[in-house]
């Protein structure tokens, strides 16, 4: 299979920003999965400049903290389950990783602040003020989210470094992964009673799919 076409939309602080189709797919989940009537679909529109603003805002901590540190700029990808920023910068000093990995929970809780602020000056009902809310919540939802201590979650990236700083690099991997499945395993029922949805399934499936694939390419001596 080849790989997935993107498209490139600009480039900010150096860093050029890809979209991929399945965020357009993503966008449109959240947008009509809810959906019950045609009045609601201006503020299920919202979705759209909620996501993209809010991913891409994230993605830019990761990419700033990186070149921050003088890897240089990197590529931001907007596609299926969110972003990734993409570096070419190696292996990077445990420290300096974990702050790279909490600067986009960090960039997200701003954004909160920002419109949480926004929404409370302007508590407006109609949809600029549901705009401002919607954003609110939602990046401080996403940036809690991604703080879980789950790889391949920016928790459980912090998670790894941490490990890194104790232990040599191959066990590192292999106590991140299995650390990562055993906390899904805690969290899978909280997670599915709060965060239900077919979309909060996948997610879990692809995360112990991830780990499970570290774990064997581990064992199997696979470099990492």
């Amino acid at each position: 299979m080849g790989e997935m076409p993107r498209w490139k939309l600009f480039t900010i602080g150096g860093h050029p920003v890809y979209l991929e189709p399945m965020f357009l797919l993503l966008i449109g989940f959240f947008a009509f999965s809810g959906l019950k009537s045609m009045a609601e679909l201006p503020a299920a529109l919202l979705w759209a400049p909620v996501l993209f603003i809010g991913v891409l805002w994230h993605e830019l901590g990761h990419a700033f903290a990186i070149q921050k540190f003088g890897y240089g700029s990197s590529t931001i990808v907007l596609q299926g389950l969110g972003g990734v920023t993409i570096n070419r910068r190696g292996d990077t000093p445990p420290g300096k990783a974990a702050v790279i990995s909490v600067a986009g929970p960090i960039f997200s809780f701003s954004l909160m602040i920002v419109f949480g602020l926004a929404a409370y000056f302007y508590p407006g009902n109609d949809l600029l003020g549901q705009f401002f809310t919607f954003m609110a919540w939602a990046n401080g939802v996403w940036g809690v989210f991604n703080l879980l201590p789950i790889a391949p979650l920016d928790g459980g990236h912090i998670v790894l470094h941490g490990l890194r700083a104790k232990f040599p690099k191959r066990k590192a991997y292999l106590y991140s992964a299995y650390s990562s499945l055993v906390i899904l395993a805690l969290l899978a029922i909280p997670l599915f009673m709060y965060m239900s949805g077919i979309f909060m399934v996948i997610l879990g499936l692809l995360f112990v799919a991830h780990n499970y694939q570290v774990i064997r390419a581990i064992n199997a001596g696979a470099a990492i």
